[in-house]
C-alpha cells in the first residue's frame, strides 16, 4: 500500500532539496571564483613583473632593443619553463620551416653525411640529392665536408654538423669540402627539396625497407616497396628505423597501416586521465613475419611504429633501446604567424606498457661498437652487423613459421641474456651440427666397408632416402 504525504511535507522535502542543491551550487561556485581569482592574481603578478623588468632595461640598457627578439624570448622563456623538452616555442619563420617538413620537404642544402674518423673527423657525404643546392654545386658522393662558417668539422659531431647545414629556405652556409683531393669552398642556399623516405633492396629470401622519415607520402611508398619485394618472392621484412626520428606521428600511423591487420593501433591518454583511440588500421595487410631494427636514436613516429608492429604483427626487433619518446604534441598557431608545440597526451600502446621515458627494448640485442655506431650510414648491408643480426632473425621466424626447425640458423636469444651467451650458443650449435655431420659421414663410410649385399642395399636406402629429402626440401622451399 502506498504512503500518502501531505501538501505541507512535500513543500517541506521540496524546500530540503533546494536548500542542498543551493549549499553545493554556493560551495562550487565559491571554489571556481576563488581559483579563478588566484589565477588571476598569478597573472597580475606575473604581468607586472615583466613590466618591471621592460621599466628597468629600457631606461637603463646601453644600446637599442630588438623587440621582436624579446618578444619571442618571453614566449620561448615560457614554454621551457613547462619542463618538458616536447614543448616548443617556434617563432613565425620556423613555423614556417615546420610546415615545409609537414609536407615532407626538406630545408637544407642536400646532402646526407657521417662522420669519418678515417678522414680527420670529417663529414663524409653519403647521399646527394638530385637538384638541390650540394648536387647544383657539383658535390658528389664521398666529398668530404671540412669546414661549416669557416668551423672545422673535426670536433664537430655530428648533429651540430647536421644543424649547421639546415635553415630557413633563403639563407646561406658557407661550407669547404675535399673533393678528388683538391679543396674547394662554396656558399650554398637552403632550399627546400623532396626526399625519398623510403629505400629497398631484396637480399637473398628477406626484404630489407629503409624508412629514413616518415612524411605523408610514406604509406605509399612501403606499400609499393612491400608489394614489390613480395611479389619478387621474400618470406620476411626487415625494417630499418635506426635514427628516424621523425616528428609526424600521423604519417608513421598511416605507414604502419600498410602493414597490420584491421583494429586499434594506438591509444592516448590525456590530462584528465581519459584514454581515447588515437589510430586505427584497417583490413589490408602482410601476413609474412617482420623484424624491426632500432637503436638509441629510433623516436617519435618509428617508436610508434615500433610499439604498433609490435603489439598487432608480433614484430621482433633488434637492435638496441629506442629514445623512450611517447607523448602527443600539437602545434597552435598565434596570430603572428608564430606557433606552440605543446604536449597534449601520452601514447599508451595496445598491448605493451607506456615506453615514454624508458624507450622499447629490443627482442634481440645487437650492439655496434662505437665507430660502427658513427658511420652505420655508410656501411654495407654485409658489414653492418644489425642487419645481418636482423636478416639471421627473421629467417629464423620464417623457419618457425614453415615447420622446419632445422632451418633454423641464428638461434638468437633473448636480450634478458647476454651478448656473449648467445653469440656462444649460436657456436656451440654450429659446432654441434659440424660434429653430427661428421659422425654421420664416418657411419656411411663404415656402412660402406661392409659386406656387398648391405653395401647395395644401403645405396638403394641412400637413394631413396635422398629423393625423399629432396621432395621434402623442396616442399619447405614453397611453404616459405
Amino acid at each position: 500500500m502506498k504512503k500518502k504525504i501531505s501538501v505541507s511535507e512535500a513543500i517541506s522535502l521540496l524546500f530540503v532539496a533546494m536548500t542542498v542543491t543551493f549549499c553545493l551550487t554556493m560551495v562550487i561556485s565559491t571554489k571556481m571564483f576563488e581559483e579563478k581569482v588566484a589565477s588571476v592574481n598569478e597573472k597580475a603578478a606575473m604581468y607586472e613583473k615583466i613590466a618591471d623588468v621592460e621599466n628597468i632595461v629600457r631606461q637603463n640598457f646601453y644600446t637599442s632593443i630588438d623587440q621582436e627578439s624579446i618578444y619571442n624570448s618571453l614566449a620561448t622563456g615560457y614554454i621551457n619553463g613547462l619542463k618538458d623538452s616536447e614543448s616548443v616555442y617556434y617563432s613565425a619563420g620556423e613555423v614556417a620551416v615546420q610546415q615545409e617538413i609537414s609536407k615532407g620537404k626538406v630545408i637544407g642544402v642536400g646532402v646526407d653525411i657521417a662522420k669519418s674518423k678515417e678522414n680527420n673527423g670529417y663529414m663524409q657525404v653519403y647521399r646527394v640529392y638530385s637538384e638541390s643546392p650540394a648536387d647544383v654545386e657539383g658535390i658528389v658522393v664521398g666529398d668530404l665536408i671540412s669546414g661549416i662558417n669557416g668551423t672545422s668539422t673535426t670536433n664537430m659531431t655530428l648533429d651540430e654538423a647536421k644543424k649547421m647545414l639546415t635553415g630557413q629556405s633563403g639563407t646561406g652556409v658557407e661550407i669547404t669540402f675535399l673533393h678528388e683531393k683538391s679543396e674547394k669552398s662554396a656558399k650554398l642556399v637552403h632550399k627546400a627539396y623532396d626526399a625519398p623516405s623510403v629505400s629497398y633492396s631484396k637480399e637473398d629470401d628477406v626484404g630489407y625497407i629503409k624508412l629514413t622519415n616518415f612524411v605523408p607520402k610514406t604509406a605509399s611508398e612501403l606499400e609499393y616497396a612491400s608489394n614489390n619485394l613480395l611479389d619478387q618472392g621474400v618470406k620476411s621484412l626487415c625494417i630499418d628505423i635506426r635514427n628516424n626520428k621523425s616528428k609526424d606521428f600521423d604519417s608513421a600511423a598511416a605507414a604502419a597501416d600498410v602493414l597490420l591487420k584491421e583494429g586499434t593501433t594506438m591509444y592516448a591518454t590525456y590530462v584528465d586521465g581519459e584514454k581515447k583511440v588515437l589510430y586505427t588500421s584497417d583490413k589490408t595487410c602482410v601476413s609474412v613475419p617482420i623484424v624491426l631494427l632500432t637503436n638509441s636514436g629510433t623516436g617519435y613516429g618509428a617508436e610508434l611504429f615500433t610499439a604498433m608492429l609490435k603489439d598487432i604483427a608480433d614484430a621482433k626487433t633488434v637492435g638496441t633501446t629506442t629514445m623512450g619518446k611517447g607523448t602527443v604534441q600539437k602545434l597552435f598557431r598565434l596570430p603572428d604567424g608564430s606557433g606552440v608545440e605543446l604536449t597534449i597526451a601520452v601514447l599508451t600502446p595496445v598491448k605493451s606498457a607506456a615506453y615514454n621515458g624508458v624507450g622499447i627494448t629490443p627482442d634481440y640485442e645487437k650492439i655496434l661498437d662505437a665507430d660502427q655506431e658513427q658511420s652505420y650510414y655508410i656501411l654495407s648491408i654485409a658489414a653492418d652487423g644489425q642487419i645481418q643480426r636482423g636478416f639471421e632473425v627473421a629467417k629464423n621466424l620464417v623457419n618457425k613459421a614453415t615447420g622446419n626447425p632445422e632451418g633454423d640458423s641464428s638461434q638468437t636469444q633473448d636480450v634478458g641474456n647476454s651478448q656473449a651467451e648467445g653469440d656462444k650458443a649460436a657456436e656451440k650449435s654450429a659446432s654441434s651440427k659440424a660434429e653430427e655431420k661428421s659422425s654421420n659421414s664416418k657411419a656411411a663410410e663404415k656402412s660402406a666397408s661392409s659386406k656387398a649385399e648391405e653395401k647395395s642395399a644401403n645405396s638403394k636406402a641412400e637413394e631413396k632416402s635422398a629423393s625423399s629429402k629432396g621432395t621434402e626440401k623442396s616442399s619447405s622451399s614453397k611453404g616459405k
